[in-house]
């Protein structure tokens, strides 16, 4: 077969990393079975990230009711659910089925819902939403899939809509391989790290509004996610782009 599309040429770039490194398609293992169904692993926790508190409080996140939020990645729905809790129709969607089975276990409040879906090469159905939010979903993609990512958010994003995303930062945790390193070698490394100017520039076509270490908030009390190893960073769609201007 020669190569004549972007979706052919995405798909074959995902045969080199035939080593198990990705784990953002489906595959006969889920990988984050292991991770999840751990009592002592991080992300098995029910409470939402700090820089979500932070932004609700700053008044940079929109509440009210009938306000839509996408949860990309979401696990076992910690964040979906305090979306729910804030007021939010909230969407949970995750590649892992076992990931999805436990959310809904768990979630007994608030208008929420979880769907399994691959958001790279699915539709997503339900959308557009006002507000969108990925915490450690978007470092463990290969470098050529944020195309595909840029393509799901254009699509899923309303205009004048939030994007807030969490992920390794920098000389923190995950590799800071460069992409064609990356694709040459055909690993992942457990995750690529992130500085923000690096957020910046691949979401450049989005309005930077804040962005800087998960940690809890001077004066908060309500118990948060936070880890050294992450930062985090909050986008607005700009309105114009409705038209295609």
């Amino acid at each position: 077969m020669r190569i004549a599309t972007l979706d052919q040429l995405l798909d074959a770039l995902d045969g080199l990393f035939a080593d198990g490194s990705d784990w953002t398609r489906r595959e006969q293992d889920d990988p984050w079975i292991r991770i999840f169904s751990q009592d002592t692993h991080p992300l098995n926790s029910n409470l939402p990230d700090a820089n979500l508190v932070s932004w609700l409080r700053q008044g940079l996140l929109p509440s009210g009711e009938a306000r839509t939020a996408l949860d990309l990645g979401c696990g076992l729905g910690r964040n979906t659910r305090w979306f729910a809790r804030q007021g939010y129709q909230a969407t949970g969607i995750d590649l892992s089925a076992y990931a999805v089975n436990q959310a809904q276990a768990r979630s007994n409040e608030g208008d929420v819902t979880f769907l399994e879906g691959d958001v790279l090469r699915e539709h997503i159905s339900g959308g557009p939403f006002d507000v969108i939010y990925d915490s450690g979903c978007f470092h463990h993609l290969p470098p050529h899939r944020r195309l595909s990512y840029l393509r799901t958010l254009e699509k899923v994003l309303k205009p004048g809509g939030l994007f807030g995303i969490c992920t390794f930062a920098w000389g923190q945790m995950g590799s800071e391989e460069d992409d064609v390193t990356l694709l040459r070698q055909g690993h992942l490394e457990g995750g690529i790290a992130y500085t923000m100017d690096d957020l910046r520039q691949v979401f450049s076509s989005l309005e930077f509004l804040e962005g800087g270490a998960l940690q809890v908030e001077s004066g908060q009390t309500e118990e948060v996610f936070d880890m050294p190893f992450l930062h985090a960073a909050l986008f607005r769609r700009p309105q114009e782009q409705q038209d295609g201007s």
